[in-house]
């Protein structure tokens, strides 16, 4: 099976342009600097792999090409320094000074940053998730501020996922398909199988390969460069475009006390380096997604994409989502009404329509 690339070309090196442009700092004195750069996650997981190719080496090279102190990277993955439920601890305890992390492991502490899960058959472009995440983060402050204020750490960068998907033993292609097949998802994408007539079960990317291998569930609700990843497709051949769309809710944050000791140039470099991290991480899951999907292909995976009427049968399964999750935590003191009113808004500024009519009030 051939797949198109349909995406076109789009140059990473346009994302890094901004921070290739070098100034002079004259300061009184030179120090070296060193911060400990980590993930739970492995070193292929996408994010990290651009802290390896992109964000130490960046960080070091602007330092010195921009001020007179030096900067080294101690880089730390695999939950060598925190495991992937436990970056946001570790990040306020200073384990670590910078790390990555997603806040879908945080749902009792940061609920509010899940807000484009609860609105599904959102953009599919990773580059316009992004922006309209960061277009929800400029005007929630409640977003940003609860990093500083409860966790001792902020938020330098937003991180991007390809469009969740699905990929099962057998085709399917319409919802009664799902009816009575057990799905794998992982926390509070699970409510994306609601009123689908699908047994959804509870799983993570660590348990996900063995739980399908030993018939736990049947398919897995994932995002493509994962499901390459894990090799979920040498049991499930069957990928499933069901266009749930990309979502933005993994984070580069930053420990407070480390970005305080900084003086100001390097705290500014630190703040480009993460909105242009962001950026180039976005640029790689638009560009690489269709070629994800080559890949799998090649290797034996049936390639299907559910038709326009049958995602919006889906998505009108799901039409009381939003309003049942901005009612559940208005009451518990977050702005989630105003916060999903906003991304709704956002998303269709920047072009997308949705399949059914989320209403709120």
């Amino acid at each position: 099976m051939t797949l198109k690339y349909s995406f076109g070309s789009i140059a990473i090196a346009a994302a890094l342009a901004f921070g290739m442009i070098t100034g002079s700092v004259t300061i009184a004195s030179a120090d070296k600097f060193n911060v400990k750069l980590a993930s739970g996650h492995p070193p292929g997981f996408h994010y990290v792999k651009f802290f390896k190719e992109y964000f130490a080496p960046e960080l070091k090279r602007r330092v010195e090409a921009r001020t007179d102190h030096t900067m080294s990277v101690t880089e730390l993955y695999s939950a060598s320094a925190v495991k992937v439920t436990e970056t946001l601890e570790g990040l306020q305890k200073g384990v670590i000074d910078i790390g990555g992390g997603c806040y879908c492991f945080e749902a009792a502490k940061l609920p509010l940053h899940a807000f484009q899960v609860w609105t599904p058959f959102g953009p599919f472009s990773p580059i316009k998730s992004l922006a309209v995440a960061r277009d929800v983060y400029s005007t929630t402050p409640e977003l940003i501020d609860v990093f500083e204020k409860k966790y001792n750490q902020k938020l330098i960068g937003l991180i991007v996922l390809d469009p969740y998907e699905i990929v099962a033993r057998k085709p399917l292609l319409k919802l009664s398909d799902l009816k009575g097949y057990k799905i794998g998802a992982a926390g509070a994408n699970l409510a994306w199988l609601k009123g689908t007539g699908a047994v959804p079960v509870q799983t993570n990317g660590a348990i996900a390969y063995t739980s399908m291998q030993t018939g736990v569930f049947d398919a897995v609700v994932a995002f493509a460069s994962f499901v390459e990843a894990a090799k979920f497709y040498e049991m499930a051949p069957h990928y499933m475009k069901i266009g749930i769309g990309s979502v933005t809710w993994l984070f580069v944050h930053i420990n407070l006390d480390t970005y305080n000791k900084f003086p100001p140039e390097i705290r500014k470099i630190i703040d480009e380096i993460g909105r242009d991290y962001e950026t180039v991480v976005a640029m790689d899951k638009e560009e690489s997604y269709l070629p994800t999907l080559q890949r799998m292909a090649d290797k034996g995976t049936t390639i299907h994409e559910l038709s326009a009427e049958t995602k919006a049968e889906w998505a009108e399964s799901l039409k009381g989502l939003p309003a049942a999750k901005a009612k559940e935590f208005d009451a518990k003191g977050y702005p989630a009404t105003a916060t999903i009113k906003r991304s709704l808004a956002s998303a269709e500024k920047h072009g997308h329509v949705w399949p059914v009519k989320y209403k709120l009030d």
